[in-house]
């Protein structure tokens, strides 16, 4: 069974839960398909599953590493990946986090293909009530609600449809300004003293140069900081994520001119300043 939802930039994806392929499918018709991590992969299935439905971390500890045993970082890290090939790596708006439970997957965003399927059917059926001044019998024996309500979700279709067209629009005006390229997340990280540092790149030279430039920052940092940090460069902004001794989160994203990587690496792991 495979899943189709959309994205934030206009873009719809289809899983393959079995392959563990996902499919990106642009604005613009292009198609462009990555194998996703097998951490990756059978986490997405599991919030897949059950859209709106919130799953504890153990649960998806258990589900994604089969019981395994797996360091105490692996699930931030994983869901960090996974958001950022997801383009929901700011926002956090289709993979949601839920304070102090866990984690589930924008329902909102799932496309309902058996739904979408059914709702013309209700339409064409809907002149021939008019003619005959009522709705047939058999008909309305399967309708839970009134005629009024037929009505009412024919409108609501409609207005769906306009949303998604507009959603296309922006899209493909967005698509002009980002290059959309489904991410191959590539990962350096370098533990300095309890300090854990992950550099995130396209490639890894990449995410080499990058976790050079970031341990060089770390030396302004003061002794005893400790924690794990998620460190992505997109043009001119840095997005910092981190995990705190206390494994509470933050998360930062400022243009590299306005301020040093060093003290957003601060500001991330200190509650307070």
């Amino acid at each position: 069974m495979s899943y189709t939802f959309k994205l934030k930039n206009g873009a719809v994806a289809v899983f393959d839960p079995d392959s563990a392929m996902l499919s990106i499918t642009t604005p613009h018709g292009d198609v462009q398909k990555s194998t996703l991590g097998r951490a990756e992969s059978r986490l997405l299935d599991l919030l897949l599953k059950e859209p709106g439905v919130t799953k504890s971390r153990d649960e998806i500890i258990d589900y994604t590493w089969n019981d395994r045993v797996v360091a105490s970082g692996s699930l931030n890290q994983t869901v960090f990946s996974l958001r950022n090939i997801l383009n929901d790596s700011r926002d956090h708006e289709i993979l949601m986090t839920v304070p102090r439970r866990g984690y589930c997957f924008n329902r909102h965003c799932v496309v309902d293909e058996t739904t979408d399927a059914s709702e013309p059917s209700e339409e064409t059926a809907q002149p021939a009530a008019s003619s005959d001044g009522q709705l047939p019998p058999t008909r309305s024996d399967d309708l839970v609600a009134p005629s009024g309500k037929t009505k009412k979700t024919s409108s609501l279709t409609k207005a769906q449809l306009i949303a998604y067209i507009v959603t296309l629009a922006v899209g493909a005006f967005t698509i002009f300004q980002i290059d959309f390229d489904t991410p191959k997340i590539e990962v350096s990280s370098v533990d300095k003293n309890g300090l854990v540092i992950h550099a995130v790149g396209n490639d890894l030279a990449e995410a080499q140069a990058l976790m050079d430039l970031s341990v060089k920052q770390t030396e302004q940092l003061p002794p005893g900081l400790k924690g794990q940090v998620w460190i992505n460069l997109y043009k001119a902004n840095y997005s910092v994520s981190c995990i705190r001794p206390d494994l509470s989160t933050a998360n930062l994203q400022l243009n590299s001119s306005e301020r040093d990587l060093a003290l957003m690496i601060r500001q991330c792991l200190e509650v307070t300043l």
